[in-house]
């Protein structure tokens, strides 16, 4: 389902939270090898990321919009303002520590799936027929976010926990990646004719 685009649609307030993490993904290279500034920012990101899909649902409320799903800028801005900036923390945070290159793919396993899945879903035809995507938190999701947080936490600390945090981030990562396959699969798939 295609979603509504109007410039202002841009502007608003959700989406502008949304957006505000682009900038604070850049701030971390200012200063990447201070954890409190680092820690600091990324629970700034978090906030935002709470306030603004709160602002959307009492946004949608107001216009009588109770659905919990309805196709707008916000449904991918959002997401692609999160990737932008974790992948920029996790970016900088590595050139700076040089932790062991192995845990940078477990930190961003999720990505790396989503990513590859989009991908292949643009590029490859025929997987529009089977795929739908739908650009929507899950509790997985926000359990290997929070997973990733706590990981670049240990790194930027240099504690001995962050090769089991990126472990256990790794495969948050791994489950919510194909957890968001199979929801764009399960969309697009068709009844069984009886």
């Amino acid at each position: 389902m295609p979603f509504s685009f109007k410039p202002k649609s841009l502007l608003s307030a959700p989406n502008l939270l949304s957006l505000s993490r682009i900038p604070m993904g850049a701030l971390v290279w200012l200063r990447p090898l201070d954890p409190f500034y680092v820690l600091g920012l990324m629970a700034l990101a978090a906030a935002s990321d709470v306030l603004d899909g709160w602002l959307e649902r009492q946004l949608r409320a107001r216009r009588g919009d109770l659905r919990q799903f309805s196709p707008t800028i916000g449904v991918w801005l959002d997401p692609l303002c999160d990737k932008i900036f974790i992948l920029s923390v996790l970016a900088a945070v590595m050139v700076a520590c040089k932790p062991a290159f192995f845990l940078l793919p477990l930190i961003a396993a999720r990505e790396i799936i989503q990513t590859a899945a989009a991908l292949s879903w643009e590029f490859v035809p025929g997987l529009r027929e089977h795929l739908a995507f739908r650009f929507r938190a899950s509790a997985l999701g926000k359990a290997a976010t929070t997973g990733q947080f706590f990981t670049i936490g240990a790194v930027l600390m240099g504690h001995p926990s962050q090769v089991p945090l990126a472990a256990a981030t790794g495969a948050l990562g791994l489950a919510a990646g194909i957890s968001y396959v199979l929801r764009a699969w399960r969309r697009r798939a068709k009844p069984c004719a009886s």
